[in-house]
């Protein structure tokens, strides 16, 4: 299979520039794809002038461009399954979903906690069954959404609020649910500075009993469940290195090692969305002029693409056999992978 365009540059253009500003988006800072490539969800955003961030949703040629209100910087993208809905984690505590089937609907949620920043070091989304998580690293928290409801279903500092303070779980911004939106996974921060005791937190949706599983990874920035449920990929940083390891949860090991993934430089503070292709976890990787995809159970690569400066936004369709890459300069392609 070749590659396909499914966006040209020009098709990125604001049509309301500011005089002498140019109408190409300065930055690419997310993207989201169906399966079958018949969605394609871009996050664009012109520093320059914050007003001008917003979404572009392609469906079947026809562009429909969704604004993002408040001056906030989307950070992470999904699809439903089906590609009904879109959601979006931004900047400042901020959680839009659009239902993209009945008029491009928003609506607009907030992370239950207090506060909320601009900049915001790692926030991400997740769709499993009829429910959504999201994650956000400022307040800590993890949510989990009843799609239709718009409700909360599970809130971990509601769940955790009785434990003593010590004791407390909270989350760092990454998360993953189940195929079937039983179970959520999400990155526990180190309780102190002086032990190496970060971990991976599962728990069942509405439980209070979770278990914590050992990654090796002191900063993740990504997640996923295999399609089974027997296993979770981990992607992430150590001081000096890109780091990933796959977490057997019925039989995790004491003290993992992750493999080394040899990235032009540390991945730190970027939502990663880590995809299953059939036993083989992947998650394509933006350095700086390269999109690379990795396998993270071998640490091998299995595809790199060249790209036009480090503006750019990839991501893996959810059967991990298409790479998409969004760029201001080049467009949106799609690259089939072995």
């Amino acid at each position: 299979m070749s590659v396909r365009r499914l966006l040209a540059p020009e098709d990125l253009e604001t049509p309301r520039p500011l005089p002498a500003r140019s109408p190409v988006p300065q930055r690419i800072t997310a993207v989201a794809v169906t399966a079958d490539l018949s969605r394609t969800a871009i996050a664009m955003a012109a520093p320059w002038f914050h007003e001008l961030t917003e979404v572009l949703v392609l469906t079947d040629g026809a562009v429909t461009r969704l604004a993002v209100p408040d001056r906030r910087r989307v950070l992470d993208l999904l699809f439903d399954p089906d590609g009904s809905a879109l959601t979006a984690m931004v900047s400042g505590n901020s959680i839009h979903r659009w239902a993209l089937d009945d008029r491009c609907e928003r609506w607009p949620l907030g992370m239950p906690g207090s506060g909320g920043s601009l900049d915001l070091p790692l926030a991400q989304v997740a769709v499993g069954g009829r429910s959504f998580a999201t994650a956000n690293a400022f307040t800590r928290n993890v949510v989990v959404w009843d799609a239709q409801t718009r409700r909360v279903r599970h809130d971990i500092h509601e769940t955790f609020k009785d434990l003593a303070y010590d004791d407390r779980v909270v989350g760092e911004g990454t998360v993953a649910l189940s195929a079937d939106g039983s179970r959520l996974a999400f990155c526990r921060p180190r309780r102190s500075l002086l032990r190496n005791d970060e971990a991976v937190v599962v728990q069942d949706v509405g439980s209070g009993a979770h278990a914590e599983h050992r990654s090796g990874i002191p900063w993740a920035n990504g997640l996923a469940f295999a399609p089974d449920g027997a296993a979770l990929a981990v992607v992430g940083v150590r001081p000096e290195h890109t780091v990933a390891t796959v977490v057997a949860l019925n039989h995790p090991a004491d003290a993992p090692e992750p493999v080394v993934l040899p990235t032009d430089r540390r991945v730190d503070r970027i939502n990663l969305r880590p995809v299953w292709c059939g036993a083989e976890p992947r998650v394509p990787i933006v350095d700086r002029n390269r999109v690379t995809v990795w396998n993270l159970a071998s640490g091998s690569a299995v595809l790199s693409v060249r790209v036009p400066g480090p503006r750019t936004a990839a991501t893996l369709t959810p059967d991990g056999r298409t790479l998409v890459i969004a760029s201001p300069d080049d467009g949106v392609h799609a690259h089939p992978l072995p």
